[in-house]
């Protein structure tokens, strides 16, 4: 079912593929458990950090619970989640530019406000609120609370959208963008002008104005975008670390 992957590329990446296209061909069911660390470093000739970040990779975008203690089981996962998964998988993510982060950032999270504005029932909204509550009754007291808070609302958004495809590949691009976003609250101001633009998305959102949540969180996205290529050195540090 599986090889050893090439010793140049992204080896977690090759894991993936394989055992996405096992899922995909009917080799690995839902249910089945995936074989221990041990045996798939073996296998796959890796060390065990690769082969858990494979399997972090795996489960958020949806495809294997990770159950500790017990090992990692294929989830069941229906026909259109799987190719968008897939191809999430085999678009080599990680290794995009800066600029094309946020390229994507903008299509996925534009629109994600735009479905959260349309089908965002009151709870989603109530918690949204919160969250923007929470940011406010912070100011710029931790960085760390704030990045956690950032990345919390974004996601929420995406899962309010009520596109599951969404919410995986968001997932996917928080975590990668996650450094970036803990560097960005160091430039003066930002944490600040962040707060300020997750409530103008809520507000919007909370108006059911589909164009106008797409507007603000594009403009959102933008601005940071803006911030962080203004301060070279601290997009740098983020994409080195």
């Amino acid at each position: 079912m599986f090889e050893p992957v090439k010793t140049h590329g992204n080896l977690s990446e090759e894991i993936v593929k394989q055992v996405v296209q096992s899922i995909s061909n009917g080799e690995l069911k839902p249910g089945d458990k995936l074989p221990a660390e041990r045996e798939m470093c073996n296998v796959f000739s890796v060390s065990r950090t690769v082969v858990r970040d494979a399997l972090k990779t795996l489960a958020g975008l949806g495809m294997v619970t990770i159950r500790h203690g017990l090992g990692a089981y294929v989830n069941e996962v229906d026909e259109q989640v799987e190719d968008v998964s897939r191809l999430a998988a085999l678009l080599q993510i990680t290794q995009g530019t800066f600029d094309e982060i946020f390229q994507v950032r903008e299509i996925l999270e534009g629109y994600a406000a735009l479905w959260c504005a349309q089908n965002a029932d009151d709870k989603d909204i109530e918690e949204l609120g919160k969250i923007v509550k929470r940011g406010k009754e912070l100011g710029s007291a931790s960085d760390g609370k704030l990045a956690l808070l950032d990345a919390e609302f974004h996601l929420k958004i995406a899962e309010a959208s009520g596109n599951k495809v969404l919410k995986r590949l968001m997932i996917n691009i928080l975590d990668l963008t996650g450094e970036i976003r803990d560097s960005s609250f160091k430039i003066p101001g930002r944490q600040y002008l962040s707060v300020l633009e997750h409530e103008a998305i809520y507000e919007a959102i909370k108006q059911r104005d589909p164009e106008l949540a797409f507007q603000k969180m594009i403009k959102h996205i933008e601005a940071v975008e803006d911030d962080l290529h203004s301060n070279a050195h601290v997009r740098e540090n983020a994409w080195d670390e």
